[in-house]
């Protein structure tokens, strides 16, 4: 049931996403209706990757996001826009190009193979080559991990979530993440089957994602920008998806655990795109240093962080009970640390956004109000499908405790 509900929420959140760049655009965009047929492709891309067991044709369709991504990133049509956009391309396709290396190692270990589906080059790898084929894993996992943005290869991302119009941001961070999750989980498991030692590329997913959930952490201590801090955000969750690969959750936990992430991202992003425009400036400083501000973009910012750590009926907080059910049923107490470190996130973020609410309230810009309006009922029925996803987790994954 899961799986229908991560396939639901997908569509519904590239709706809206679609729905808001073509309806409610960011100021000055032009020729929206070519850069919403490009957002397309890149969702289609995606979309099918999801369902494909055919490895390669998986890394193709991983591949082409990131052609469609740098084009899309380039859409505000800046200098800055340009560089990121190459940034992206570039990183993404050099992390790309290590997992095909380690696709091409796999097949090579392998026995000849009847197709290109996992589950028979899994039966293809059976006898082969310990080390060759644990060679092919790692370098995939590693290659792949680039493309999810994990240290150290996450230089692309605050730049591309800094950079890019809300809806691109809100695009990449929702459907980038779970296609990517799903090419490697795959991989994770059969790993556990060939190499159970403790130096192997499941125990360094994990490492690069603790790394990368502190780096998170550190860095947003510094940031004063609204965007940065939503990037900082997509970033820390990228991290926690490497856990749950860790652990090796059941296909229920983990489908709604990709159904989180897609609706979680659409929320953090469509939200600081109403704060930023109606704003006017990025910078929390810069914002205080102004008379007023409308307190509707204020609260669906901060709505959005609670959503994303601790708002009981968030599925990220269906998703800290889970760890710390896990924790408690095989004695691995240690892994209390992560929805500690949500809740250390959570807190440092609001700290830093808090302080706008002592400006006064005003209604939206004139010039931008029906914009803002319309993204505005679009976060409340993204709000509310959330929530819903959240309560039918809570009661379908912890029933046996309600």
């Amino acid at each position: 049931m899961m799986t229908y509900v991560f396939y639901f929420s997908g569509i519904l959140t590239f709706v809206i996403i679609f729905l808001v760049s073509v309806l409610a655009p960011t100021k000055g965009q032009t020729r929206i209706w070519l850069w919403s047929l490009l957002k397309v492709c890149f969702f289609a891309v995606l979309f099918y990757s999801w369902f494909t067991e055919n490895i390669v044709l998986k890394w193709i369709l991983i591949e082409a996001s990131t052609l469609f991504g740098a084009l899309l990133i380039s859409s505000s049509g800046t200098e800055r826009s340009f560089h990121v956009g190459w940034k992206f391309l570039l990183i993404n396709s050099y992390a790309l190009g290590l997992a095909f290396l380690g696709i091409v190692i796999l097949l090579f270990a392998s026995t000849p193979l009847e197709n290109l589906d996992f589950n028979s080059l899994k039966q293809g790898l059976v006898g082969q080559s310990g080390l060759l084929v644990e060679t092919g894993i790692l370098l995939t996992i590693y290659g792949y991990s680039g493309k999810l943005g994990l240290v150290p290869n996450h230089f692309w991302v605050g730049d591309t979530y800094a950079e890019s119009p809300s809806q691109i941001s809100s695009l990449i961070a929702s459907f980038v993440p779970v296609s990517v999750v799903l090419a490697i989980r795959p991989l994770v498991k059969l790993e556990r089957e060939l190499n159970p030692h403790l130096i192997n590329a499941s125990n360094g997913l994990l490492f690069i994602g603790v790394l990368t959930i502190l780096y998170a952490i550190l860095m947003l201590v510094s940031r004063d920008d609204i965007r940065r801090i939503s990037a900082k955000v997509a970033l820390f969750h990228t991290g926690m998806l490497t856990l749950f690969l860790w652990l090796d959750v059941s296909d229920e936990v983990f489908y709604f655990l990709l159904s989180s992430t897609v609706l979680v991202k659409l929320l953090v992003f469509l939200s600081m795109g109403i704060l930023r425009m109606d704003a006017g400036k990025r910078n929390i400083s810069q914002i205080l240093n102004g008379p007023n501000l409308s307190h509707k973009a204020l609260y669906v910012y901060l709505m959005a962080l609670l959503i994303a750590f601790v708002f009981p009926l968030s599925p990220v907080f269906v998703l800290d009970l889970k760890i710390i059910e896990i924790s408690v049923l095989n004695r691995q107490f240690y892994l209390f640390i992560f929805p500690i470190l949500g809740s250390i996130f959570f807190f440092v973020a609001l700290n830093k956004v808090l302080p706008m609410v002592k400006l006064s309230n005003r209604n939206f810009e004139k010039d931008i109000y029906h914009i803002l309006q319309f993204r505005f009922y679009f976060f409340w029925f993204s709000l509310v499908s959330t929530i819903i996803v959240g309560s039918y987790g809570m009661y379908y994954l912890m029933a046996k405790y309600i």
